[in-house]
């Protein structure tokens, strides 16, 4: 694994602590596949910190899958004030990109997979990627932070639609305004230009209830994006890819296999969307 600092200026304060980690395939004389697809894993952690269960482990499952992987460690606790996290998103996705040929990836097939509140960071590029305030910070053009296509699981996505606040506290102080809510509730900013969206939730998550996906897909079908939507019956929140490796010391109902279904229809979502969208398997 290397890791890349995503900055060689200052952005903001603390943008120093914002690392890209890559796990990168090779290419080789002896593999004749074309350049691969990518996925950049956002953990999540409510933006205190970002979760180790969520990062390497999900990396894995898209590499043995044929992908170039790739975690971002983004803002988190003091640094997390909006739109900081938001901007380590669109400078992960722009790097990728501009460093393609040196990593063997087609820059036009890059998706992003997020988690709780990397599900809200990867439904928020998804669907913010055209603000100015990006190019701003960044320069180039905006289509070089648009991902082609969103895993999320089990995804923070409202502040108004739902009970959830604590993600939207660290991105906005103690007492935002609906107005701020609404501004960072990715299901109010869906339109025509977001990109195709895989979700996955449980039906009794009690820490990030499940209608942060729905309503986050009913946004999407409604706006005429391609969305495919599970709900799980059952799970806890957290599940990442549901083994005993990112379960944890006493959290055996973390161990679920079914639930784990995810991983594999994930790809297949990305297959179909990254080869036509024709959606044939």
């Amino acid at each position: 694994m290397k890791e890349i600092k995503l900055y060689d200026r200052k952005i903001y304060e603390g943008c120093e602590k914002a690392v890209l980690q890559c796990y990168v395939q090779s290419p080789s004389p002896e593999l004749t596949m074309p350049p691969r697809p990518a996925v950049i894993v956002f953990p999540g952690g409510g933006y205190d910190y970002t979760s180790d269960r969520e990062a390497q482990p999900v990396a894995n499952v898209y590499l043995a899958a044929g992908y170039s992987a790739f975690v971002l460690r983004y803002a988190v606790k003091d640094e997390a004030s909006y739109p900081n996290p938001l901007i380590d998103a669109a400078a992960a996705l722009a790097y990728v990109r501009s460093h393609a040929e040196e990593f063997y990836i087609d820059p036009c097939k890059v998706a992003v997979c997020g988690f709780s509140a990397g599900g809200h960071l990867a439904a928020l590029i998804g669907t913010q990627w055209h603000l100015p305030l990006l190019r701003e910070a960044l320069g180039g053009e905006s289509e070089s932070f648009r991902p082609d296509a969103m895993i999320l699981g089990y995804p923070v996505i409202s502040g108004v639609n739902t009970s959830h606040l604590h993600s939207f506290l660290n991105l906005l102080g103690k007492e935002p305004t609906h107005e701020q809510l609404a501004s960072l509730s990715a299901e109010l900013n869906v339109d025509g230009r977001t990109p195709p969206a895989f979700i996955w939730h449980t039906a009794d998550d009690t820490c990030v209830p499940v209608n942060n996906s729905l309503v986050f897909a009913q946004a999407l079908t409604a706006a005429g994006v391609v969305c495919e939507l599970h709900i799980f019956p059952k799970g806890p929140h957290g599940l990442s890819v549901c083994t005993r490796e990112t379960a944890g010391r006493g959290r055996e109902e973390c161990i679920t296999p079914y639930v784990g279904k995810w991983k594999e229809l994930s790809v297949r979502f990305l297959e179909n969307v990254f080869s036509s969208g024709r959606f044939i398997d």
